[in-house]
């Protein structure tokens, strides 16, 4: 059994796509849950992937995984490149600082198809908090944003989506 999610074969991950990702901290640790942690990387998610191409339409951290609805907003957007890279950059800056590792091998992912509306993935990501208790709306969770809208528009959608691997094991 492969210690990494598996990526979709004879796919790559390039271009004009929209993609749902979860990345999750190592053992599942709740480091994220420290406003200062959480603080660099909300600075940082929009301007990192929106530099290699992807446009962040909405992401949120939670204490032990960070969610990210992002999409290829030009022909060279790669995905698997830019999450690793990503990962491996705020991994480094972390292992300075703790001596420990910040996230698990890997990353999940839904290559979403031309049938799946956005905004119900919006709605999915921005209200993890909620259904984790961590706030009562989605609006009162600091953690959370885009690289192209103002979180109040992003709520205001509605839709209801679950990724498939959520569906199975619970929640997240």
């Amino acid at each position: 059994m492969p210690d990494t999610p598996p990526r979709v074969a004879g796919f790559d991950y390039r271009g004009l796509r929209r993609y749902f990702v979860t990345v999750c901290t190592a053992s599942r640790q709740r480091w994220l849950a420290d406003p200062r942690v959480a603080e660099e990387l909300t600075t940082q998610i929009p301007l990192f992937f929106e530099a290699r191409g992807l446009a962040v339409l909405a992401y949120c951290l939670m204490p032990d995984h960070v969610h990210l609805l992002l999409e290829g907003a030009t022909d060279e957007a790669d995905l698997v490149r830019s999450v690793d890279a990503w990962k491996q950059s705020t991994a480094f800056a972390w292992k300075q600082r703790t001596g420990t590792r910040l996230w698990q091998k890997g990353f999940h992912d839904r290559v979403l198809r031309n049938g799946d509306d956005s905004r119900a993935v919006v709605r999915y990501v921005l209200e993890n908090p909620v259904r984790a208790r961590l706030c009562r709306n989605a609006a009162e969770y600091p953690w959370m944003g885009s690289s192209r809208y103002e979180p109040a528009d992003l709520l205001s959608h509605a839709g209801e989506w679950t990724p498939s691997w959520r569906s199975r094991r619970g929640a997240g």
